[in-house]
């Protein structure tokens, strides 16, 4: 009787090890195409950071450039008109460089994170007011509290803004401040 139960198991045994080790198998490819699948994402996720990271990186780049430019043409306005030569070339260079600020806010607005936007309106506020000013200037009617020298401490004191807005871009794009520093 023995014998034969332990016949009927070394059977069983025999018969179900194909079962079992096909299932087995299985398992084994399942799990190492769920991994594949799961690296694949990781890395599909971590390119498209670093895409991201790039493309956020050049619109900072861009719009401190183009902010730069326009409180510069603002200025050589601002200049012009306080000379009593105002030319159409001035006036050209301040529309082509506020056009460029413009877009690059647009950008701005997309990509930047909001502790970035919060300088970014501070910097935007303040060279819209210098130029409402400046076209006053230049209309003949200042408006209270934004004449010649008002409007162009206005300009010098909007360069404060520059220092708060760059820390901010480098802090969003994880720029160790430390390093930069050196």
């Amino acid at each position: 009787m023995v014998a034969l139960l332990v016949a009927a198991i070394g059977m069983l045994g025999t018969l179900s090890s194909p079962i079992v080790a096909q299932r087995l198998s299985a398992r084994t490819k399942r799990e190492e195409s769920d991994a594949q699948r799961r690296d694949a994402l990781e890395g599909r996720d971590h390119t498209r950071r670093e895409a991201l990271a790039k493309e956020k990186k050049a619109a900072y780049v861009a719009f401190n450039a183009a902010a730069r430019r326009y409180r510069i043409e603002l200025m050589n306005r601002l200049h012009e008109i306080g000379s009593s030569a105002p030319g159409e070339a001035g006036q050209g260079e301040l529309r082509d460089s506020r056009r460029a600020y413009s877009l690059g806010l647009a950008e701005m607005q997309i990509v930047a994170s909001d502790s970035v936007m919060v300088v970014v309106e501070r910097v935007t506020s303040n060279l819209y007011g210098a130029y409402k000013a400046i076209k006053s200037l230049e209309d003949g009617t200042p408006e209270p509290g934004w004449s010649f020298e008002e409007t162009q401490d206005h300009l010098i004191h909007t360069w404060d803004h520059w220092a708060s807005m760059r820390k901010a871009m480098r802090n969003d794009l994880g720029l160790d401040e430390s390093l930069i520093e050196m």
